[in-house]
């Protein structure tokens, strides 16, 4: 017994300088990415001025906030050539009255707006939204924008200028995003550790997944979007991860850009944020197998490296209190500087709070991920098979073509 605490009390040691390492890495990139964007200066206005730019914002329900998220198209400033298209795959939407009082106002304003009622061709219901708008449309540059969303102070030129660069072959550029917390509670509090407070917050994880495409906030050149077959995308939960593996062997670059996008989140509950994470893990599963190992490796592993030095205490107490110290210092950090790049209050009890609430979520979506491959997402069963493919449990009903 003595044997197995004293390799124990190694592997915590070890576990906790690679988890270190690791996040020594991760605010180095993200710094790095910072001041290459930093040193490219202001947009070229010449490089956007007259494009055709597509923006879609697929809706489904009446969300909290979801009039003041569309209305804020309104407040973009541009050089490009903007058409704005929101979505909705069900005539009967609790969304299309608020889509249409939106679409009139945009419309006065002076922003090419419409509403599209567009049947689903697939078991992801967002990618068909978009698939379905791209299949008869006219434009240079797709962006979308999800419908939580909200587009006030975002610079999207900043977002689009990458794609002209004629010195890259850029084919879609990607925004990180923080979630605004309006409510209390641990739900609210667990997507906040999760998105604010962790490895998986994209505003610290964009700077170490460069080659990732993360689809809340992107725009793509339309000969990417061609070249990864998006209307295929519809048969995958996560089309995001689908399409940058497309593009990445098509030959494109993929980019993000460090401008922070804003998302308004309701009050979930803890069950819900869980659930919601772990459809997250889901995808990953199905379409990026090597990944989800990943998750118990790095993104919650600081309970685990305390439990082996705690074991390892019998044998080994030094070794094993300077892997559990390495462990929580990397994760201090992580959470901090997620804090920072996600524009939300520091603080070392916050940090430490969020953590516990941050890793707790994560480890309980990975088994929730592990142990099922059936989600419902927006009020649809689907299930994804073995080969990463999305299948509709209860097939959706077809819809019609509509657009207003």
């Amino acid at each position: 017994m003595s044997e197995v605490a004293t390799v124990v009390a190694h592997l915590a040691l070890i576990w906790g300088a690679l988890l270190l390492w690791l996040a020594i890495g991760a605010v180095i990139r993200r710094a790095a990415l910072q001041r290459r964007f930093a040193g490219r200066g202001a947009v070229d206005p010449s490089a956007l001025a007259g494009r055709r730019v597509l923006m879609t914002r697929p809706c489904a329900g009446a969300e909290a906030k979801l009039l003041d998220n569309l209305r804020s198209v309104a407040a973009l400033d541009t050089r490009a050539v903007l058409r704005v298209v929101m979505t909705i795959d069900d005539p009967d939407d609790g969304a299309r009255p608020i889509i249409e009082a939106v679409v009139a106002e945009l419309r006065a304003a002076g922003v090419e707006a419409e509403l599209a009622v567009l049947s689903p061709t697939g078991p992801n219901r967002k990618a068909s939204m978009i698939a379905a708008t791209l299949a008869d449309a006219d434009y240079e540059v797709l962006v979308n924008v999800d419908s939580n969303v909200d587009l006030r102070g975002f610079p999207l030129d900043a977002l689009l200028a990458p794609l002209f660069d004629p010195e890259q072959h850029i084919g879609a550029t990607w925004s990180p995003w923080s979630e605004q917390q309006t409510h209390a509670g641990v739900g609210p509090r667990a997507s906040a550790a999760v998105l604010g407070a962790s490895l998986t917050a994209f505003p610290l994880l964009c700077g170490l997944y460069g080659a990732g495409l993360v689809g809340k906030i992107f725009a793509a050149r339309r000969e990417a979007i061609e070249a990864c077959e998006f209307g295929d995308l519809t048969h995958y939960l996560g089309e995001d991860l689908e399409m940058a593996n497309r593009m990445l062997r098509a030959g494109w670059k993929i980019a993000p850009v460090p401008v922070l996008g804003r998302t308004r989140t309701g009050a979930p509950s803890f069950a819900a944020v869980v659930t919601r994470f772990g459809r997250w893990m889901l995808a990953a599963r199905g379409q990026r197998p090597e990944l989800i190992m990943t998750y118990p490796l790095f993104f919650f592993a600081t309970p685990m490296v305390l439990t082996l030095a705690t074991i390892g205490l019998t044998t080994r107490p030094r070794l094993a209190l300077i892997g559990a110290a390495l462990a929580v210092v990397a994760r201090l950090l992580v959470a901090l500087a997620a804090q920072y790049w996600s524009a939300r209050p520091l603080g070392l009890g916050r940090a430490l709070v969020e953590a516990v609430l941050g890793d707790l979520a994560l480890g309980l979506a990975w088994i929730k991920a592990m142990t099922r491959r059936e989600v419902v997402w927006r009020g649809h069963r689907l299930r994804v098979e073995p080969s990463g493919r999305l299948a509709a449990v209860e097939a959706p009903a077809l819809g019609r073509h509509e657009r207003g």
